[in-house]
């Protein structure tokens, strides 16, 4: 890959857009096997060695659609008197974990989000606590009120939102600026994930205010109290207990026990390995 071409796809890639890079596996009579060019959205925006315009056209026929649906894969397209073979690996547009609240369960959580991909931005109204000494492996740690935060950062169904700020009052406002938005959008374009830190009785005197103020909001999106209940006491556990929620919710699973898939280990039949 040419340098120019490489710092082209570095930079789409940090700037978050979704892209492919396809490769030429196979030796044509035009085309050259190794020839890579960048695919976007709206097309064929970059390549190494200058096609035939046709070209063009039939590449981003057969590999827009692995663009949209996000899957990397080795394809043959009919071309002329030839098959055209090439590898389409997609970069995809990584989630956004908001993490509203610098103490102390935020800093497991954005440690595990960024282990697990996700593009984590911390926020917290205080310096001394939303800075990058604090959260050094985050990719933006944010000082500013939760309000004026809410009120502006992009959403979409690839974000991910936690409140665990120092104050119950805080993560209420910010979810109430949040459900402001969200009422102006398709259920398809909001948030998946909102969750918020609370006990069940304290929670359930916001949802009963938030009832009366947001009458069209379905609250499939809100999780909270928030985690799965495993019992989790530390930090470092209730980090888990979030994280686990979240991957029940991003992968669509039901959370159980994968000991429930058997019925009975006591009939299950062992047989000895022979020997």
């Amino acid at each position: 890959m040419s340098l120019q071409l490489y710092n082209e796809l570095a930079e789409l890639v940090g700037d978050h857009e979704k892209v492919a890079l396809i490769t030429i596996t196979n030796n044509t009579e035009i085309l050259t096997a190794g020839t890579k060019l960048i695919l976007q959205e709206n097309g064929i925006s970059s390549d190494e060695n200058k096609l035939p315009p046709d070209v063009y056209l039939i590449l981003e026929e057969y590999c827009l659609p692995l663009l949209t649906e996000g899957k990397t894969k080795t394809i043959e397209i009919p071309y002329a008197e030839n098959r055209i073979e090439c590898y389409v690996e997609i970069f995809p547009i990584p989630l956004h974990l908001i993490v509203a609240g610098a103490g102390h369960v935020s800093e497991p959580v954005a440690e595990i989000g960024k282990m697990l991909g996700f593009y984590v931005t911390v926020i917290d109204d205080r310096m001394e606590f939303a800075n990058s000494s604090r959260f050094p492996f985050v990719d933006e740690a944010v000082c500013m009120s939760y309000t004026d935060f809410f009120k502006n950062v992009p959403i979409s169904s690839q974000t991910y939102i936690l409140l665990l700020t120092r104050g119950h009052k805080y993560d209420v406002v910010s979810l109430q600026e949040l459900l402001k938005r969200e009422a102006a959008m398709t259920i398809e374009n909001r948030s998946t994930y909102i969750g918020m830190i609370g006990s069940r009785r304290r929670i359930s005197g916001v949802f009963e205010q938030l009832k009366g103020e947001f009458t069209d909001h379905n609250f499939t999106n809100i999780y909270s109290p928030v985690g799965l209940d495993i019992g989790a006491q530390t930090p470092a556990e209730i980090a888990i207990s979030i994280f686990a929620e979240i991957l029940k919710v991003k992968n669509v699973s039901s959370g159980n026990s994968l000991r429930e898939g058997i019925s009975s280990y006591s009939k299950l039949i062992f047989r000895e390995r022979k020997k």
